[in-house]
Parts: structure tokens; sequence; C-alpha cells
């Protein structure tokens, strides 16, 4: 299920990236250094969760057997996005609804695969690993660090795009809106879902 859920969310995220109205805000630096350099989205992706892991590693200071994982789900996850973004077809210049178009189809998919990895409940990409691990230290609400944790990130990618095209290239207002409408579609589909994970996984003791 966990794996289904990683295929599931690259995709959505390179519907979103390939609608050109910016990306999710975990990968919009990784896309914007992407726009700039050689190495494709999904390779500043690998590099930027192997930061976290180390982060993690540091703050946690342990380095276990799940973290070992991380780097596997890492490279996993980075190639789907590779691989999906190849496959997808850009609307970067084009028609402003067909955008629009993709982008929702994009949140829609990224949300189903995050309700995947969430009802799995097995292990965490490095970056909401990373977020677990600093509100966990800090207490500090999941959400909340979340949130700031995004932010941080956006901003670091908007600044790297206006210095580099003086615009905001590859952080714009799909940015936003995906911030916005991804967790809350999470939620609905967690619950829309209850059914398939007690088929799948069971029930609980």
């Amino acid at each position: 299920m966990f794996l289904c859920g990683v295929i599931i969310s690259a995709c959505g995220i390179a519907f979103v990236t390939r609608a050109g109205l910016g990306t999710s805000p975990v990968s919009g630096l990784p896309f914007v250094l992407s726009l700039i350099t050689e190495p494709s989205m999904g390779v500043y992706t690998f590099i930027f969760n192997m930061i976290y892991l180390a982060m993690e590693a540091m703050i946690r200071r342990r380095f276990t057997f799940v973290e070992a994982i991380q780097i596997l789900i890492a490279v996993f996850f980075s190639l789907c996005i590779d691989f999906f973004m190849a496959m997808i077809p850009t609307r970067y210049g084009g028609p402003w609804m067909s955008s629009l178009v993709y982008l929702l189809i994009g949140c829609a998919v990224m949300a189903f695969g995050i309700s995947f990895e969430v009802m799995a409940d097995v292990i965490m990409l490095p970056a909401e690993a990373l977020v677990r691990a600093i509100s966990n230290k800090y207490n500090r609400a999941f959400g909340n660090t979340k949130v700031l944790f995004d932010s941080t990130l956006t901003l670091i990618a908007v600044v790297i795009a206006l210095i580099s095209f003086h615009k905001l290239n590859g952080v714009r207002e799909g940015t936003i809106f995906n911030a916005l409408v991804v967790g809350q579609l999470v939620k609905l589909y967690t619950k829309l879902l209850q059914p398939m994970k007690r088929a799948w996984l069971g029930t609980e003791e």
C-alpha cells in the first residue's frame, strides 16, 4: 500500500509540475534548480531527501534500519518523479484553463497517493520524517511544523527563481493552491478509503 502511494504521489507531483503553474511546496526547490542546471527534478529530489535524512539523524542522534529503508524509498520516489515527468507533456505557456485542469488532476492524484502512505503507516519519506523529528524534539504540532517547513522551502525556491530568472519560474499560484488543497483532500480520502484499508490490511486489535 505504501509503495502504491509513493507511485501515485509521484504521478500527482508530475501533473502539478507539468501544469506550468508551479509545483508542490516540497518539490519547489528541486524543480527550480532543475530549470537552472542539468540534473533532473528527480535527481535533485533525491539529493534533498538525503539532506533531510541526515538532518533527521542528527536531530534524533541515531541512524536506524528505518532511516536506511528511507534511502531506498527516496531512490524509488525520485525515479518515479522523473518517469512521470518524462511521460506527461507540459502545459507551460499554453492556455491557462488546460493548465488548471492539469493542476486539479495533479492535486487529486497526489492527495490520493499520500492517503495510501498515511493509511499504510509503515514509514515516511525523508521530508516528512524530518518534520516529525523536529516536531517531536521541540514539542510542536506536526501540522504547524509542516507548514513552517514547506513555507521555508518555498521561500528559498522563490529567492533562487527571482535571482536566476527575475521572475517566479517554478513557484506560482499552483504552489499555493496545492498547499491549501492537498491536505484537505487527504483527510477526505482517508475517510472514504477506510473499507479498502480494512480489506487490504485487516483490522487492528
